[in-house]
């Protein structure tokens, strides 16, 4: 029996550490206030991604259509939406707004209204704002390329 006091002695000796229940408490709290306030910022980024990739889809929409009436010779459309374009409906949330050469500010698209391309490729000079609460992305076409001119926030 004293070999096995003796062996409980020399592990207590060494200074076994470790950490305690109110330690490891701590911690997690800790580790849950930085999570907690991270998510916000998360599901931001999340939207905003969303908003990005429907812009892209747009954009090489508007380039597939000019290529086609470049190859057809035929005039082509694309009907626009407040949810999308026909058969590219826009993420949950997210709407579409068109400023024409001729507008003053954005607007809802009017019912069946169309973006045109000719046989040569050229197309209606065009601005479109994907909306989303506070999130705003903002596409500018050129008549000639249908390439965006610049892309906003």
């Amino acid at each position: 029996m004293t070999a096995i006091s003796e062996n409980n002695r020399r592990v207590r000796g060494r200074g076994v550490r470790a950490f305690t229940l109110l330690e490891i408490i701590i911690a997690l709290s800790l580790v849950a206030i930085l999570v907690s306030a991270s998510l916000p910022y998360l599901f931001d980024s999340f939207a905003a991604a969303a908003g990005d990739r429907a812009a892209d889809a747009i954009t090489k929409r508007a380039q597939e259509i000019r290529s086609k009436a470049m190859e057809s010779g035929e005039r082509q459309k694309i009907i626009l939406t407040s949810n999308g374009i026909k058969d590219l409906p826009l993420p949950v949330g997210w709407t579409l707004q068109v400023k024409g050469l001729n507008d003053s500010k954005f607007h809802a698209p009017a019912r069946n209204q169309t973006w045109e391309f000719n046989a040569v490729g050229i197309c209606e000079p065009i601005s479109i704002r994907l909306i989303k609460k506070d999130r705003e992305i903002l596409l500018s076409f050129d008549a000639l390329t249908a390439q965006p001119a610049h892309d906003d926030e």
